[in-house]
């Protein structure tokens, strides 16, 4: 009869109970004639297994439908040695026979890791306190010590200095204009010296150029008293360019 284990389904016959895939592996050893087993009790044995079972895995039906139709091939050339077996057919048993001995072989490993599982101790979960101390090795020494830190110290790469650059500020004309133009409408009078003053190079010579373009356009008036000398800045309310002598 069937019956279930922790080991999945099993089969119960006169001197056999055990799994369906040991069966098969005692019919191949030939510890039980395959003649020994009835085909048919165990296929009504399995339908009132699946009769008493509302839900049975798909993986149990497929499986017992392969193992049994290898059965049936196998009990076949037990009982007609003779018969001729197609090029399938012979490929089926020998799938069968090396899953049965990879079977046999997991089920061995499996007994020994058992085994081993039950003698190995394994470590405590707190591991007992240890002072923790630094012992050296004994031929460590100041010499050899200095030699390793020199040599290490010459294996450190030399810094390389990136040399460092200054990002110019961009300076529009047409905003130098535009505050140049405020400057002197707000103040009716300046000079060129005040209105630069703290500006670089750059920025003189652009506040200039904005300078030689409002008087262009007559907004302001300039006057200079001599080569070199301050330049006096005025609004213009004319707009004609004046330029003083």
């Amino acid at each position: 009869m069937w019956g279930m284990s922790n080991s999945g389904f099993t089969l119960e016959i006169d001197g056999f109970r055990g799994p369906l895939g040991l069966l098969l592996d005692l019919i191949e050893q030939r510890k039980l004639h395959v003649s020994d087993v009835s085909l048919a009790q165990v296929s009504d044995d399995y339908i009132g297994y699946i009769k008493d079972r509302t839900r049975i895995p798909l993986s149990e039906t497929a499986q017992f439908v392969v193992v049994a139709s290898t059965l049936l091939l196998i009990k076949s050339r037990s009982l007609l040695p003779t018969i001729k077996l197609t090029q399938e057919e012979e490929s089926d048993i020998n799938d069968l026979e090396e899953r049965l001995r990879l079977y046999a072989e997991v089920r061995r490993r499996t007994r020994l890791l058992r085994l081993q599982w039950k003698k190995q101790s394994f470590l405590p979960m707190h591991m007992p306190e240890r002072e923790i101390v630094f012992a050296p090795a004994t031929d460590i020494t100041i010499d050899n010590l200095a030699f390793t830190i020199r040599t290490l110290a010459a294996e450190i790469p030399s810094f390389k200095r990136v040399p460092s650059t200054s990002i110019a500020k961009e300076i529009k004309l047409d905003d130098v204009i535009e505050n140049l133009t405020k400057r002197i409408r707000s103040a009716l009078k300046d000079s060129f010296r005040k209105a630069t003053e703290g500006a670089s190079r750059v920025e003189a010579i652009v506040s200039f150029l904005a300078l030689l373009e409002l008087v262009k356009r007559g907004t302001l008036g300039v006057q200079q008293s001599s080569n070199f000398s301050d330049i006096t800045i005025h609004h213009e309310e004319i707009g004609t360019p004046h330029y003083g002598e």
